[in-house]
């Protein structure tokens, strides 16, 4: 669901350095991308929410699908194009691909963690660890794609290279998005009579599309005077943890010199910042692996919030690294990508937690309405985090 997210947070350094033309773009691009993603998911995910009378999960899941293999094959598309176009066409357009993931993102979130609560909470786990996997695989891909294409020379072949890597990165992500396709045409054949409750299936233009029947409406009131403390949790962790992108693409090596150290080296920006990405999402994974063992899963809503907020201990901890290449306080590359491992292990957990046990707090007719909710409590939080974003590009600046 979040891999059109990762893909893009992935090769904002790239598409940073297609600005080189403008400061201003080039210093605020990925809080533009952040904003415009998470504000359009979490207006999605509001409407999404209230329209629960009569919506069709499995419907909204395969336009999401679809909407994804489109808009990756486009971008694919522009970036061995891109040379041709103006730069703020460009930066336009690149929005308008990040609204249109947003959207998808959207629809699949909720239709997902609908459908999921209808089953066991592993099935709500299975979904976040696949989020986690949809972090690591883009920065895999991006790093693959720079170190197997990337020229080290200077100049235009330099410039071509780089289109060259990004092509190849966009087209796996395409292809992602396609296996992605058969894996969830799979699970709904496996699983329609308890997705559909039993109704009555209809053909439709996508080949089994089903006609779900009417639901019971639950106010978003109901469901947060149940769910306060989780959606807290989720809410704050995940506003909290859109401070990791600002800081991934800034931190240097303390290895790095421009100039002297090596184009080979892993210690450049174009390698070592997807690299900190990685960790990050290598750390959100094994979280939300260790969810997948009871014995290991927190329960208390209250104590989940508390941990929740407890992680704003890792924003001065990120100050003592090597932001903008100005020097660090502890200077150790070591130091910094464990910082990234625990801030990452610590969301996965987190939220794995609070999403997995909504369903328990909840009635069983409220149980798909719940799902959504606490997804749009997902989305406001990386909304506010990415506004919030925006002050932190500035002080580091």
């Amino acid at each position: 669901m979040l891999w059109p997210w990762n893909c893009f947070l992935s090769a904002a350094a790239y598409f940073q350095d297609r600005f080189k033309e403008s400061e201003f773009l080039r210093e605020n691009f990925q809080s533009f991308m952040m904003t415009t993603s998470t504000v359009t998911a979490t207006l999605s995910m509001l409407y999404l929410s209230h329209k629960q009378q009569d919506a069709s999960y499995t419907l909204r899941i395969w336009i999401a699908l679809f909407l994804n293999a489109f808009n990756f094959t486009i971008l694919a598309i522009a970036s061995v194009t891109e040379e041709a176009w103006h730069i703020v066409v460009y930066f336009i357009y690149l929005l308008l691909s990040v609204f249109f993931s947003a959207v998808a993102t959207s629809l699949s979130q909720n239709g997902a963690f609908a459908i999921a609560n209808l089953f066991t909470p592993v099935y709500t786990q299975g979904i976040m660890v696949g989020q986690a996997i949809a972090g690591v695989l883009p920065s895999v891909a991006q790093i693959i794609s720079v170190v197997s294409v990337e020229s080290t020379s200077t100049g235009q072949a330099g410039q071509s290279s780089s289109s060259a890597s990004s092509f190849v990165y966009f087209l796996t992500a395409t292809g992602v998005s396609v296996v992605t396709i058969f894996f969830w045409m799979s699970f709904y054949r496996r699983q329609k009579a308890v997705i559909n409750h039993g109704s009555v299936l209809t053909h439709s233009l996508s080949g089994d599309i089903a006609a779900e029947p009417s639901r019971k409406y639950v106010p978003l009131t109901a469901l947060l005077k149940k769910l306060y403390y989780s959606a807290f949790a989720v809410f704050f962790t995940f506003g909290l943890t859109l401070m990791f992108p600002v800081f991934a693409s800034t931190v240097l090596s303390v290895n790095y010199v421009e100039g002297v150290t090596s184009s080979t080296s892993w210690f450049r920006p174009n390698v070592y910042i997807p690299f900190a990405y990685l960790i990050w999402n290598a750390g959100d994974l094994a979280g939300r692996l260790v969810c997948g063992y009871p014995q290991l899963v927190m329960h208390s809503q209250k104590n989940m919030a508390i941990f929740a907020v407890a992680r704003l201990i890792f924003i001065p901890l990120f100050f003592l690294c090597n932001v903008n290449g100005e020097g660090a306080a502890i200077s150790s590359d070591f130091f910094y990508m464990l910082l990234q491992f625990a801030f990452g292990i610590t969301n996965g957990y987190i939220g794995s937690c609070a999403m997995m046990n909504a369903e328990s707090y909840v009635a069983e007719d409220e149980k798909e309405a719940a799902g959504g909710f606490m997804g749009l409590a997902l989305n406001l939080g990386l909304a506010a985090g990415s506004l919030t974003s925006f002050a932190l590009v500035a002080e580091i600046e």
